[in-house]
């Protein structure tokens, strides 16, 4: 299986796709707030196969092969909250999750964090992860 990411200047997100060992679509996921026009944008040109992703590439656009083998440094570096969260907590909340679970909850850390109201605090690095936001 391959997973690829699309991100694009005018995203606050991504979009996966992920393909089988033929090749074929089997899943995408919206991990972003679309509007109406990129909504048809993408369902017009959405790839039934891999080589299909070449038509969604622009200017604005990047498309890039993605690896779950996120660490758990990589998203303690991300979350960058080392002054108020529990490093040792953290990372035991970490071992525990799936390593899709795992990506997602890097992958999501920016949109999070922008949609934190002005004057509020970002949740503890681990009680985001148990709070598993990424899902909602």
């Amino acid at each position: 299986m391959k997973t690829f990411h699309l991100a694009s200047t005018t995203l606050n997100g991504y979009v996966e796709f992920q393909f089988g060992d033929a090749g074929l679509l089997d899943k995408m996921e919206i991990h972003a707030d679309l509007s109406e026009k990129q909504q048809i944008f993408l369902l017009k040109n959405m790839p039934a196969e891999i080589e299909g992703l070449d038509r969604l590439k622009s200017p604005t656009v990047t498309i890039t092969e993605f690896r779950q083998d996120i660490t758990f440094d990589m998203f303690w570096l991300r979350y960058d909250d080392r002054v108020n969260s529990s490093k040792k907590k953290t990372r035991q909340k970490w071992d525990k999750m799936a390593a899709a679970d795992q990506a997602r909850a890097y992958w999501f850390v920016p949109k999070y964090i922008g949609s934190i109201p002005a004057g509020t605090r970002k949740k503890f690095a681990e009680t985001y992860l148990s709070a598993e936001l990424w899902n909602n």
